[in-house]
Parts: C-alpha cells; structure tokens; sequence
C-alpha cells in the first residue's frame, strides 16, 4: 500500500532528508508518515500538492520554449548544482529540479542532453537569461 505522501514525495522528487528540510520536520516524522504509521496534517499535503503544481507550471514554460526552439537546435537541460542553487530558481532542492526535467523530457519529443547548470556555454546562457 503507498500513501498519499509517499506518492507527493515521489512525483515532486523528494528524498526523506529534502522533504524534511521542505517541511520544516524531522526525517524520522516523514518516515512515519510516508509508512502510513501516523496521520499527515492536511497542510503538509497542501504543501506537496502545490510543489508538484509548480514542477508542472514551470515544466510546461520550459516545453514551451524548447518548442519554439529551431528543430535541428541542441538542447541542454541544466540541473542545479545543488540545493541553494536550486533554491534560487524557486525549487525547495535538486531532487524537485530533476522531477522537473524529468518532466521536460518525458513530454518533449526532442533529443536533449542534462548537463551541470552553467556547465556548458549554452547552458551557462540560459542561466544568465533566467536569472536575471
């Protein structure tokens, strides 16, 4: 049997330590309620439930883009590096990203690669643009 939280922390791509860090609780209580040993507050699905509503926003931007992209373009999907970088692009930590990019990829019938955000000249371009 999978819970409701489990199923959150896996589509929003959340290990037990980034989602205890999200939620603002121990690892050990995310254990418990991943397991269905003990109850999850309404808020803490609430909160999962708009962190994958966001992944999937921002996914559907990103396909945009790659869309209006030329058809023999390369594209580089660039991961955050880590946690505070990827807090900078409005995601709680790296495993979100890449639930995100996975997201990309899965919908995209492009050929892409993933690379290191800012690892490459064209990945280090499109940073540029999105942080600004």
């Amino acid at each position: 049997m999978t819970t409701v939280i489990a199923l959150l922390l896996d589509r929003c791509g959340l290990s037990i330590r980034e989602a205890a860090e999200f939620l603002i609780v121990r690892e050990d209580t995310i254990k418990s309620w991943r397991s269905g040993r003990n109850p999850t507050p309404p808020k803490v699905i609430a909160e999962l439930r708009a962190l994958y509503l966001k992944i999937g926003v921002a996914a559907r931007k990103a396909l945009a883009v790659i869309d209006a992209a030329p058809v023999d373009a390369d594209i580089e999907l660039g991961i955050a590096v880590d946690d505070h970088e990827a807090k900078l692009l409005g995601l709680p930590c790296v495993g979100a990203h890449a639930a995100l990019l996975g997201l990309v990829a899965a919908c995209s019938g492009r050929s892409m690669r993933i690379v290191p955000r800012g690892a490459t000249p064209a990945s280090a371009a499109a940073a540029d643009v999105h942080d600004r």
